[in-house]
């Protein structure tokens, strides 16, 4: 799933937005509370990862597979990344309670597109639709592997 536009200016707001959207579209249920879950690990540290990106994340029980919701934020919000940017990238990930590996493997992978792509967080937010920005995602994970 993509959200080409977020509008909230902060983390909470961010998060918030983020969690309606998966409630919504990949119907988790709202008493799995996914929102709560991603703010209570925030409070354990910050999710972003530098050079534009964040990955909150968090565990509910009751999905089978992981979800993951991509969405940009043209203005960037405040998301206490340790190299000071703000953050415009944000892979939210919802994994198995039961199979806390999967989750591990894919924020791995995240962040290795991270450090590997210099140019990730701009091409993205150049990317105007869902379709453009999955296009250029693929782009730049082809060409960290090379």
């Amino acid at each position: 799933m993509v959200v080409a536009r977020l509008e909230a200016g902060d983390r909470e707001g961010i998060l918030r937005e983020m969690a309606a959207r998966l409630e919504a579209e990949a119907r988790i249920p709202h008493e799995e509370g996914v929102l709560e879950k991603l703010l209570k690990r925030e409070e354990l540290g910050t999710t972003a990862i530098g050079r534009g990106v964040a990955v909150p994340h968090c565990r509910a029980a009751g999905i089978r597979s992981p979800i993951l919701l991509l969405g940009l934020s043209k203005e960037g919000v405040p998301f206490a990344a340790s190299d000071g940017q703000r953050s415009h990238v944000f892979f939210l990930l919802v994994s198995p309670q039961d199979n806390p590996n999967v989750s591990l493997r894919l924020l791995a992978a995240i962040a290795a597109l991270t450090r590997q792509s210099r140019n990730l967080t701009s091409k993205l937010l150049r990317s105007e639709d869902p379709a453009r920005i999955l296009q250029a995602l693929r782009e730049e994970e082809e060409r960290s592997r090379d």
